[in-house]
């Protein structure tokens, strides 16, 4: 069975699919005489790719070509079929039918797969404007709208991160943590069942906290065994779970039957369970890899503030110290940023107990990378450690709290301020993982003692997940500023950098280039290998770009087949030999020889180039100024490079 959808939008002509050329011809063809032009029949049978149906002034099948007879799934449909008899909820399409240009977007749902297409409906007039007929092209937009909901859903678990965040900083008590969580959850996706559930003394699993827009029959306080059902299981083995079909699951139980999918992470403070976040949806299949780390982000955010919660549950007594606690985990947990995560404790621990020296480093690959610091001569500072060196390498490989009360004799000690008598190192660990360090040294002013392990020891976990945390999300953003064919950054992307690039270069006075290129005829490649063939060439060309771009070069998809190039510290003569490199690759990647000023579809490039400042003053200047550039190699001949100073004289390079 097919079900429909549809959605009516305003049309300002004929709207042509790869197949324009030929709907003009059937156009002229119609405009001569009433009959069907027999000799395109053919063509527009065996050709074309969007379903075509042409029909007569009385609405009747005149011409259809076998895509359209394929997406009917109707093979055999007798001459003069009314148009309507065919067409899935027809009495949508009459209420458009009647005008000259119309344009429908809609969803179509056939056994169980769903797609987007897009269907415009032309009126052909004879030279006294009689009406003789209409045409009907349907193109399947499936792709951009599957394109369009991802960047959405990816907006949403960004979103979702930023609320959760802002909800439970404020928090120290632990169901409403957690039900803020669980809300956040279900108003954000829609969800059939969100649950948190904790560990109790009894070695079960309770539910604490449940939302969701269907009631499955549970709620705050069923209880179930450790190791029984998916949220058992995923206790149990400490891992996120995904169950596609929970309906053939071996782990899954409900009182009723249910057909969706589930996930189900586990909520963990280094090595222990703290809780299990459950997700269930009635749709199959519904969670990918951006769901499984939005979900371990959002336990990471839950778990950081149930750690602050027990913190400041057994630490009330201890009010200057929870005031610290508190001040650090409400940072830590309300920010996805780690430079301002580190800034601020740093600057906490400072500031509230005294600590004369202060300092975050972060491991990448063998070495230690200073995050922040605080009370530290700023020609001694320490910015890169090997894990081989100092009392922080030693902290990194033995994963151990290193106490050292007097650094004088402490051979390894790597020295950062001639007044420092002594220092804590503590590392910040997460499943094991060591993330960096946290390091606090004192001179004579400040004494350090074992309580301050103690306290370094508490907040390192808090820390060491929110580094995590922050780190899980840049990933999600980075998925955000990406795009998902050439795995180059997006439009979006590219404006912001390209905006902080020219603040960059207007304070320096140093110059800045923009290279805009589109693939020469790329819709005749497509037309001809296919949109498949299309998505590889477009990798292949960002591969291409990958592979001549220097350390601080960022390229970007701009659109369709056209891509750009930032350029910075880079005058024009620069940016003009790295458009030759480019030039010169894209013509080694086909086996065509290039015939001067014309383009080989699919591989020779049609460059634009534009300086600033000498060509442009501004953002928008400087994007208009490259493809104006770009626009005239390609009028010109295509597979050249123009520069945006020649534009009044037309002079190709």
């Amino acid at each position: 069975m097919i079900t429909a959808s549809l959605t009516y939008l305003a049309s300002p002509g004929f709207f042509f699919s790869t197949a324009g050329i030929t709907f003009l011809a059937i156009l002229r063809g119609f405009k001569k005489n009433s009959k069907k032009p027999t000799d395109l029949e053919p063509f527009v049978l065996e050709h074309l790719k969007d379903a075509i149906i042409v029909t007569d002034a009385k609405d009747r099948i005149t011409i259809i070509n076998n895509a359209a007879k394929k997406w009917l799934g109707q093979d055999d449909i007798p001459d003069s079929t009314s148009v309507f008899d065919i067409l899935p909820q027809s009495a949508q399409f009459r209420k458009e039918w009647g005008n000259s240009n119309t344009s429908i977007k809609f969803e179509i749902t056939k056994d169980g797969h769903s797609g987007w297409y897009e269907a415009t409906v032309t009126q052909l007039n004879s030279d006294d404007r009689t009406l003789i007929g209409r045409v009907l092209v349907i193109h399947d937009v499936t792709q951009e709208q599957e394109l369009l909901e991802a960047e959405f859903r990816r907006s949403s678990q960004l979103g979702l991160l930023e609320e959760v965040g802002r909800q439970i900083a404020d928090s120290f008590d632990q169901k409403e943590i957690l039900q803020r969580s669980i809300d956040a959850v279900v108003n954000r996706f829609g969800y059939a069942e969100a649950a948190i559930s904790l560990p109790t003394a009894d070695n079960m699993l309770e539910v604490t906290a449940i939302a969701g827009t269907q009631d499955f029959g549970y709620s705050p306080g069923f209880k179930q065994g450790m190791g029984k059902g998916i949220i058992g299981h995923t206790a149990a083995i400490r891992k996120t779970y995904i169950s596609k079909h929970v309906a053939a699951d071996p782990y899954y139980f409900s009182n009723d039957e249910h057909y969706g999918s589930a996930i189900c992470v586990p909520i963990l403070s280094e090595k222990d369970l703290l809780g299990v976040l459950y997700v269930e949806s009635i749709e199959s299949d519904a969670f990918d890899n951006e769901d499984v780390t939005t979900l371990e982000t959002l336990a990471n955010q839950i778990s950081a503030s149930l750690q602050r919660a027990s913190l400041y549950s057994r630490a009330q007594e201890h009010l200057r110290i929870m005031a610290a606690v508190q001040a650090v985990s409400r940072v830590i947990s309300s920010s996805l940023d780690l430079e301002t995560i580190f800034d601020s404790v740093v600057r906490e621990l400072h500031k509230s107990f005294g600590y004369t020296h202060v300092s975050i480093y972060l491991l990448k690959d063998d070495y230690l990378h200073l995050g922040a610091q605080v009370g530290y001569p700023q020609e001694l500072i320490i910015n890169k450690i090997h894990i081989s060196q100092g009392v922080t390498g030693r902290t990194i490989k033995t994963k151990a709290v290193q106490f050292i009360r007097d650094a004088s004799i402490e051979p390894s000690f790597l020295r950062a301020d001639n007044k420092v008598i002594s220092e804590i190192c503590v590392p910040l660990v997460k499943e094991n993982m060591v993330l960096g360090t946290l390091n606090v040294e004192a001179d004579a002013n400040r004494t350090l003692k074992d309580d301050d392990v103690e306290l370094l020891t508490i907040l390192s976990g808090p820390i060491a997940l929110a580094v995590d945390n922050a780190r899980l999300h840049a990933q999600v953003k980075q998925m955000a500023m990406t795009d998902a064919v050439s795995g180059l950054s997006n439009r979006h992307a590219l404006e912001k950098i390209l905006t902080a690039e020219l603040e960059r270069s207007t304070r320096l006075t140093c110059p800045l280039s923009l290279i805009i290129f589109d693939v020469d005829s790329f819709k005749e490649y497509n037309d001809k290998w296919g949109h498949p063939a299309g998505d590889i060439r477009l990798k292949a060309t960002a591969d291409m770009i990958r592979a001549n771009l220097r350390k601080y070069d960022v390229a970007a998809r701009y659109g369709g087949d056209e891509f750009a190039i930032i350029l910075p510290n880079t005058d024009e003569n620069g940016a003009l030999e790295f458009a030759k490199r480019l030039q010169h690759a894209a013509r080694a990647s086909t086996t065509e020889t290039p015939i001067e000023n014309k383009g080989i579809s699919g591989h020779t490039l049609s460059i634009g180039i534009a300086s600033f400042p000498q060509d442009a003053n501004s953002l928008a200047d400087l994007l208009l100024a490259a493809d104006h550039a770009e626009l005239t190699a390609k009028r010109l001949g295509k597979n050249q490079i123009f520069l945006a100073r020649n534009l009044n004289k037309n002079e190709t390079t």
